[in-house]
């Protein structure tokens, strides 16, 4: 079967090719300053046909010598150009510009290769290929592999050579590159404190030969991670490296690393030319076309997996023709339901590979994971934060407040997490252990930066967020962010793990946990006081969601008798007390593909308060409006009020407590975060959010709140960056502080404000 490649492929295609051919002529030119008989790239240009006389030489190394991955790919895109003056001249191109990258040395230390074809892959989008950052990877490792957390001898190279490490979507080898420089940093520092000898040639070897595994579906990706492994010592000639190229789709529709569900050995997979063949392992001149591809129990795995969702078009697995990935996601749904793994495919391939990861770790080793920040706060995510809470105790959890980087990965600008697991040796180990937060004001550019941070983190504890202060995390005047402490046992039991990463002040967050707790918290201030606070739940139940409407109605262009509040525009959603804005009419009949949902069971919870489901925090004025007569909504869940509590004050003085400063830090605690300042709020998350509990207020308080909401509900609010400087937010505040007997919200209002995911600006300088 052929593929229709569009323009942009095709030119991807080229660009890869170049790029693999380029990267094989860097390896050659240091592998001949080291071993006579591979010949220098000069010496092959001054030939008659540099083509041909590539060709040779590369088969020439791979059979003589070793890195077959390197250059076997690359023997095999020459042999399919045809031999003419244009390719010739781009031949010469690539040796030239492959001489000048070898003479400057320092870009082979840096992974240039990789960092290039991050920026080439077209396919990205697809297969939810986003590769760490340097830098990232950088700092993930040092902490994972701190060795304060480990026992054993890092000099020992004896011991060393068992140990064992894993990437199931290795891309490029980045965080396996990561790996190797910190088990190297742990070695060489053992060997100076107690007097050893330093064979760093023995290092790389064991490295390359037993520690390392890595497992990609993209031949060209394994190819960079091989080479990168090998420049570590091009001295050095490996037996062997454990690296995999995974089938994906073909007529046997595997599922790349996830056929690890299965079987920890695995026999037919594609070679590193993308023929489906016997599996191939990366090895040297003694390569078996028989090996299989095999997983070890793991002291480490580390991995930055695909994540793409199976909602919204379900792209899973969307680099295949259509009809091939609809029977490989029928068959992982299948595994994933047969085999129980503690997985969610909604939440994407990252859950399940996750899951992978924790069935071939050692007890007592860890998982070291870049994920969506999702993870610690979507709904879809819960059973593998319940897998983490059930298996493991977590270590870490880093995430990013840098509005110009809210990520750790290239070529994508969602939030995402860093954590840090290690497994229980029993299940029911339950030592007294405290997690490390790191909310980062700035995420570090360079490798040096995540070393600063790794050490300023380990040399010093990070304080409990029931207590006070934090570990700043600086360098000179440069402060990359602040560090607190949570209770392990208590952060296990909550329904989401946002709370402590979401806010990069830790004032703020200090705040929502003491209102978790029905208590307040201000910064400097000695009396704090108690509020009285519940559920959501307790006091109403939501409407249904955009799908459900969508099932059952069509947008009118006349009045009829479903009224309803479509939409989310910043400049009319400016006022606590709005009408409807739409119409909807009831389906005759279901739409392609949909069930047909009843008119009258979807308007049964309709409702006048509304709470927006999702927002763009730094352009957006209300997280709930209070409409003028029942509705349904699109993009804001409807609340209705119990019947017995039912009534037009109380609804007025919880959307009054929903916009105010306390009612916002509830709601910023309990998001879920796609993009920085693009967020959402799950049905289930809202059920548990706390809430002033509107059932025990007195006559006068709510006369007095009523009052308030009565006086502003027709005024016009600012958007929430400016919430510091609105007199009608100050308005807000002062009644709640008034009724409730509380200290003024105005610092904590201020503080708010700066956030950078409200206004987009950085706290650091």
């Amino acid at each position: 079967m052929s593929l229709k490649l569009n323009d942009k492929q095709k030119a991807s295609i080229c660009n890869i090719s170049g790029l693999v051919l380029m990267n094989a002529m860097i390896f050659q030119e240091v592998l001949s300053e080291s071993n006579k008989c591979v010949k220098s790239l000069q010496n092959i240009l001054s030939e008659t046909n540099p083509q041909n006389s590539f060709i040779k030489h590369w088969k020439y190394i791979v059979k003589e010598i070793n890195y077959f991955p390197i250059f076997n790919v690359a023997s095999k895109i020459l042999s399919c150009l045809t031999s003419n003056k244009d390719v010739n001249n781009a031949i010469e191109v690539l040796a030239t510009t492959a001489q000048r990258i070898v003479s400057m040395r320092a870009p082979l230390r840096h992974d240039l290769m990789g960092r290039i074809y991050h920026r080439l892959l077209v396919e990205a989008k697809y297969l939810g290929t986003f590769y760490t950052s340097i830098p990232a990877a950088t700092l993930l490792l040092k902490l994972a592999l701190n060795p304060s957390k480990w026992n054993g001898n890092w000099n020992n190279l004896d011991n060393l050579s068992e140990f064992r490490v894993a990437d199931l979507a290795c891309g490029t080898g980045t965080l396996l590159m990561s790996t190797a420089d910190s088990i190297t940093d742990n070695y060489i520092r053992q060997c100076a404190e107690s007097g050893n000898k330093v064979d760093l040639n023995k290092l790389n070897n064991i490295l390359a030969e037993k520690i390392l595994y890595g497992y990609d579906v993209l031949p060209s990706a394994i190819h960079l991670t091989a080479s990168t492994v090998a420049l570590r010592a091009p001295e050095i000639t490996f037996t062997k490296m454990n690296l995999f190229n995974m089938e994906l789709g073909g007529i046997h529709y595997r599922l790349g690393s996830l056929e690890f569900l299965k079987d920890e050995k695995i026999s037919m997979i594609k070679d590193l030319f993308g023929s489906l063949s016997e599996v191939k392992q990366v090895t040297g001149k003694d390569l078996s076309d028989t090996a299989s591809a095999t997983i070890p129990k793991l002291d480490l795995c580390v991995m930055n997996p695909p994540f793409t969702r199976s909602v919204g078009g379900n792209l899973l697995f969307g680099s295949l023709p259509e009809n091939e990935r609809a029977k490989m996601q029928k068959e992982l749904k299948r595994l994933v339901d047969e085999l129980n793994i503690s997985a969610n495919i909604t939440a994407g391939l990252g859950s399940v590979f996750t899951a992978i990861g924790d069935k071939y770790i050692k007890e007592g080793g860890r998982i070291a994971l870049v994920l969506p920040k999702a993870l610690i706060s979507g709904v879809s995510w819960d059973k593998t934060r319940e897998l983490i809470r059930h298996k493991y105790q977590l270590e870490y959890i880093i995430v990013s407040h840098d509005p110009t980087r809210w990520n750790f990965s290239e070529s994508t600008s969602l939030s995402e997490v860093l954590l840090i697991a290690r497994k229980k040796k029993k299940i029911k180990e339950e030592n007294e252990h405290y997690v490390t937060i790191l909310n980062l004001w700035h995420n570090p550019r360079t490798s040096f930066e995540s070393l600063n941070i790794a050490k300023e983190l380990t040399h010093d504890s990070s304080p409990m967020l029931s207590e006070q202060g934090a570990l700043n995390i600086s360098a000179g005047r440069n402060k990359y962010g602040e560090s607190i402490a949570f209770s392990w046992s208590e952060l296990k039991g909550m329904f989401i793990w946002m709370l402590p990463c979401s806010f990069a002040q830790s004032d703020l967050i200090r705040t929502a946990y003491h209102l978790m707790k029905g208590k307040l918290w201000f910064p400097g201030i000695k009396k704090q006081g108690t509020l009285t606070l519940c559920p959501l739940s307790k006091l109403g139940t939501f409407g249904p969601d955009r799908r459900d409407i969508h099932d059952g109605f069509d947008l009118s262009e006349t009045p009829t008798a479903y009224p309803s509040f479509m939409g989310h525009n910043s400049k009319e959603v400016n006022q606590l007390e709005l009408q409807p804005n739409n119409y909807l009419s009831p389906l005759s009949k279901p739409k392609k593909g949909r069930s047909l949902r009843r008119a009258e069971d979807l308007w049964s919870k309709s409702g006048r308060i509304l709470i927006a489901e999702r927002m763009r925090l730094n352009t957006m004025n209300l997280f709930a409006i209070r409409l003028q007569e029942k509705v349904l909504s699109n993009v804001w869940w409807t609340i209705s009020l119990y019947e017995e509590i039912e009534s037009e004050e109380n609804e007025k003085i919880l959307v009054l407590w929903l916009n105010s400063t306390l009612g916002v830090i509830n709601f910023l605690a309990n998001r879920s975060e796609t993009e920085g300042a693009w967020i959402d709020f799950k049905k289930p998350v809202l059920n548990n959010m706390p809430v002033l509990d509107i059932t025990l207020l007195s006559k006068k308080q709510k006369q007095s709140l009523v009052s308030t909401y009565n006086h502003i509900s027709n005024q016009l609010i600012s958007p929430l960056p400016e919430m510091d400087k609105d007199n009608i937010r100050q308005e807000i505040d002062e009644a709640i502080s008034n009724a409730l007997g509380l200290n003024k919200l105005t610092i904590l209002r201020k503080l708010l404000a700066q956030e950078p995911v409200i206004c987009l600006k950085s706290l650091s300088k």
